[in-house]
């Protein structure tokens, strides 16, 4: 058993990683709490969302008071942005680092504002354990009984098809797209397979065709692509 968990983390680390590219700018607007554009000085615009957390939306229960916390902290302030890559929007995908050094990304976790978003792998300890505070405090939107998660406000009756690969992926709807791994058969299926698993706990969830392929995982026989 300790063999096959050392081969795959050595696999993992084997396979390529992406480039981490970085953005230095102002912030010149704050769309949401998971959502800004970032002004360089050569006057480029970039819109940033901010990686592994999802802010309610400006129509949820604390969605305006996410947006104004994130304001009140970042607006014209230069700050720098670490990314590994672009979704079908354009938007960088991304770590934003506040002046002081501190990650905003944490930051409006600890202050209950936002989920930890899992769509990394492997999942990050740490923003569940800042998460479970917030939410062992009642900070912020956790003041409420039954908050429910921008991905699943935002989800739509039919679910849409998984992309080919990240630049083609909307983000906002990464847990959407329904494209899971399972770690033991190392296959990949999304609901438009047959026989899609009714239950899913215990796979992992994948953004697009290429992140499941580079992970070694293979696709289902039961499932058709385009």
């Amino acid at each position: 058993m300790e063999t096959k968990a050392g081969l795959l983390l050595l696999m993992l680390f084997l396979l390529p990683q992406a480039k981490l590219n970085t953005v230095n700018g102002e912030v010149i607007r704050v769309q949401d709490g998971d959502t800004l554009t970032v002004r360089t000085k050569r006057d480029r615009l970039y819109k940033v969302r901010l990686a592994n957390i999802d802010a309610p939306e400006i129509s949820q229960p604390f969605g305006k008071q996410a947006r104004r916390w994130v304001k009140d902290l970042v607006l014209k302030k230069t700050i720098r942005v670490d990314y590994t890559f672009k979704d079908k929007y354009g938007r960088l995908i991304g770590e934003l680092i506040l002046p002081e050094g501190k990650l905003l990304n944490e930051e409006i976790l600890k202050a209950g504002l936002a989920w930890h978003y899992r769509v990394k792998h492997p999942q990050s300890n740490f923003l569940e354990k800042l998460e479970y505070k917030a939410w062992q405090k009642k900070l912020g939107l956790w003041v409420q009984d039954k908050p429910i998660p921008p991905w699943k406000f935002r989800r739509e009756k039919r679910l849409p098809s998984p992309p080919s690969k990240p630049e083609d992926m909307d983000y906002d709807l990464f847990l959407n797209y329904g494209l899971v791994g399972n770690p033991k058969t190392r296959v990949y299926e999304w609901p438009e397979c047959k026989g899609y698993p009714k239950n899913t706990t215990g796979y992992i969830n994948l953004g697009n065709f290429l992140e499941a392929e580079t992970l070694g995982y293979k696709a289902s026989k039961r499932c058709k692509q385009n």
